[in-house]
């Protein structure tokens, strides 16, 4: 694979040194190259529009805007951008609303990096991708016949609910709310 051929990656984890980690990783492989970074959802949103990456490999769970809001953003702005999530969570309404906002794949942090990179490729390629822990959990839950509430809810709604989770303030939630609305325009 030539230099033109590379696969541009935007990272966005609110880790330093969890970014630090997968940016080596990734640099590692043949035919990819991490070409910017950003710590949250508005610098990913900011890093995307400046550096055109073709492919964001993307934590959901973020202080300030999330990566369900970025994802958002991002699709808003650029329809067919490409779009990874690569979160600590394992549930599956989290993959579920992720895929929802616009992402084609969904990997767990707990997934070896093999993982990792082949689902980068898949993304890459256009193909919807969910790390065999998501997919078998959802494979299960369908199976079950269970409705989950969570994935009843709208994106916006379902990162007001990991933002309480996360012992968000109502008054800090509502600020990014008017900031999104301000960003959006």
């Amino acid at each position: 694979m030539t230099d033109s051929e590379r696969i541009k990656i935007l990272l966005v984890d609110d880790h330093a040194i969890v970014r630090e980690g997968y940016r080596s990783l990734l640099e590692k492989q043949s035919g990819m190259e991490v070409v910017a970074e950003a710590a949250d959802g508005a610098e990913a949103y900011s890093r995307f529009k400046d550096c055109n990456p073709d492919i964001a490999v993307m934590d959901i769970s973020m202080p300030g805007q999330g990566g369900l809001e970025a994802i958002t953003r991002i699709k808003q702005r650029c329809s067919d951008a490409k779009i990874l999530v690569f979160s600590m969570h394992q549930n599956p309404s989290f993959a579920v609303q992720a895929i929802r906002a616009g992402a084609l794949g969904y990997v767990t942090k707990s997934s070896a990096p093999d993982v990792l990179i082949r689902a980068i490729h898949d993304v890459y390629a256009g193909q919807l991708t969910l790390s065999a822990d998501i997919a078998q959990a959802l494979a299960l839950e369908k199976l079950g016949g269970d409705s989950i509430a969570l994935q009843e809810l709208t994106v916006r709604e379902f990162d007001i609910l990991r933002m309480l989770v996360d012992a968000r303030s109502t008054d800090d939630i509502a600020a990014l709310g008017t900031v999104r609305r301000i960003f959006v325009a």
